[in-house]
C-alpha cells in the first residue's frame, strides 16, 4: 500500500528510511542506456561493415520475356530509366539502348547485342551502367597489352591502351601524345568502368593505363580486406602513375569515377610534390568529394537514425584508421593547393553521391575546374544519358590541357 509523504518537525530527527523506489529506478535507467549504447554500437558496427566491405551483385531485376531483339523486364528505378545501359546475368552480358516503353509494372526495352551467355525469360539480371564488357579488344576492337603494375602490396593487373592509329580516311589523326590517362575505377567496380571512354581518349591521341587497386578480385588485397575510401588504395594509383613515368610519359591525367575520383583526389592530397608536379590534369565522373555527406545520404535512404549514423562514420574511421575530415576535399587548404585543370561530370539527379557538395568543390575554383552537368543518368551515368555532349566536353578539355 502507498506510504503518504510525512513532514518532519523541524528539530527533530528523521529517521524515515531512504526512498527505496529511487535506487531501482536508476538501476533500470542504466540497465536501458547500456543496451540502447550496445545496440547503437551494434547497428554502427553493421552499417561500417556495409561502407568498408566488398560488395557483391545484386541481381534485383527479372527477364519477363524475350522475344527478337526485345526484352520485357520488371519495373525498377533502372530498368525504366531510358538511358544506354549494360545487362549483367551470372555468366552473361547484353547491351540495351536508351529506349524504354513502361507498361505498369513492366518495361520493354531493344537489345543492341548478346555478348556473352544467353538472354532468356527467368533470369535475375543488373543493370550496369558501364554498357559494355569484357576487355578493350572484345568491347571496341581496340588493341591492348596486359601488364602488371608494381604496387606496394604486390603486381596490380591493367590494361595499357595505346593511342588510336586507325580511323576514317578523311579523319586527320591526332599525334601520340607523351601524357597518359590513368583510369581509376569505382567503389565495387572493375575496369570495365572506363570502356565507354577509352575509344574518345585513344582518339584524342592519349595512352591509356586502366588500373586495379587493393581489393579488386584480381588484385592484392588489402591487410583487413577492407576499403579504405581513398586513404590508403591512392598508393596504388601513385604506383601507377610512376609506371607510367618509367615507360615513356612525360606526365599524366588523373580520370576517376565515383570512389575512384576520392581516390584520385587523396592522390592530389598525398603524393609527393614532386610526383604531383607531374599531374597535368583530371577528369571526374561522379566524384565523392564529402564522404560524410555521401553517407549521410545513403543512411537516409535506409531510415539510419542520425545517431546510428554517427557512430557508423566513427566505427569506421577506428576500423580502418581513417579521417572523414581528411577526405573532404572542400578543406580549403586542399583546393586552394590545387594546380591542376579539372572536369566534373556531375548528373543533378544522382541519388547514390550527393550532387551539392561536388558542385561547390567546383564553384572554389572557377579558375580550374569546370563542371558539365546532366538530368537523368544517376550515378556515373553523365555518359548514359547524354554521349555526345559527354564526349563533346570531354574532347574539348583534353584538346585544352594535353
Amino acid at each position: 500500500m502507498h506510504r503518504p509523504y510525512t513532514v518532519s518537525s523541524p528539530g527533530v530527527d528523521d529517521h524515515r528510511p531512504a526512498r527505496t523506489w529511487l535506487r531501482p529506478l536508476l538501476l533500470v535507467l542504466a540497465v536501458v542506456l547500456v543496451l540502447v549504447g550496445a545496440a547503437d554500437a551494434g547497428i554502427g558496427w553493421y552499417f561500417s561493415g556495409q561502407i568498408l566491405q566488398l560488395d557483391t551483385a545484386a541481381y534485383a531485376v527479372t527477364v519477363e520475356e524475350v522475344t527478337g531483339n526485345t526484352v520485357t523486364l520488371s519495373r525498377d528505378d533502372n530498368s525504366r530509366r531510358p538511358i544506354a545501359w549494360g545487362l549483367d546475368w551470372p555468366g552473361g552480358h547484353a547491351i540495351l539502348d536508351n529506349s524504354a516503353v513502361v507498361q505498369g509494372d513492366h518495361v520493354r526495352r531493344n537489345v543492341l547485342s548478346v555478348t556473352s551467355g544467353a538472354l532468356v525469360k527467368g533470369l535475375h539480371v543488373a543493370l550496369d551502367h558501364d554498357v559494355y564488357d569484357g576487355d578493350p579488344m572484345a568491347a571496341a576492337g581496340m588493341p591492348f597489352t596486359p601488364i602488371d603494375v608494381p604496387g606496394p602490396l604486390g603486381k596490380m593487373p591493367a590494361w595499357l591502351v595505346p593511342p588510336s592509329t586507325s580511323g576514317p580516311p578523311d579523319t586527320a589523326r591526332v599525334p601520340a601524345k607523351t601524357t597518359w590517362v590513368i583510369a581509376v575505377h569505382g567503389r565495387g567496380g572493375n575496369r570495365e568502368e572506363a570502356l565507354r571512354i577509352l575509344p574518345e581518349l585513344a582518339q584524342s591521341g592519349l595512352t591509356s593505363l586502366v588500373i586495379t587497386y587493393r581489393n579488386d578480385a584480381d588484385a592484392p588485397s588489402s591487410p583487413d580486406r577492407h576499403y579504405h575510401l581513398g586513404a590508403s588504395e591512392w598508393q596504388d594509383v601513385e604506383a601507377a602513375v610512376t609506371y607510367a613515368r618509367s615507360h615513356g610519359a612525360t606526365d599524366v591525367l588523373l580520370y576517376g569515377w565515383s570512389m575512384g575520383g576520392a581516390i584520385v583526389l587523396s592522390t592530389l592530397d598525398r603524393m609527393p610534390a614532386a610526383d604531383r608536379a607531374h599531374v597535368k590534369a583530371v577528369v571526374l565522373d561522379s566524384p565523392v568529394v564529402d564522404w560524410t555527406s555521401t553517407l549521410t545520404l545513403q543512411a537516409r535512404h535506409r531510415s539510419v537514425p542520425g545517431p546510428i549514423t554517427w557512430t557508423a562514420e566513427r566505427i569506421t574511421e577506428h576500423r580502418a584508421g581513417l579521417s572523414f575530415g581528411d577526405l573532404d576535399f572542400n578543406r580549403p587548404a586542399f583546393t586552394k593547393a590545387l594546380r591542376a585543370p579539372m572536369l566534373i561530370f556531375v548528373d543533378l539527379a544522382d541519388s547514390t553521391v550527393p550532387p551539392a557538395p561536388t558542385l561547390r568543390f567546383a564553384a572554389a575554383r572557377p579558375d580550374l575546374i569546370k563542371a558539365t552537368t546532366t538530368v537523368g543518368g544517376e550515378h556515373t551515368g553523365s555518359w548514359n544519358v547524354d554521349q555526345p555532349r559527354y564526349e563533346s566536353d570531354l574532347d574539348a578539355f583534353l584538346k585544352a590541357n594535353t
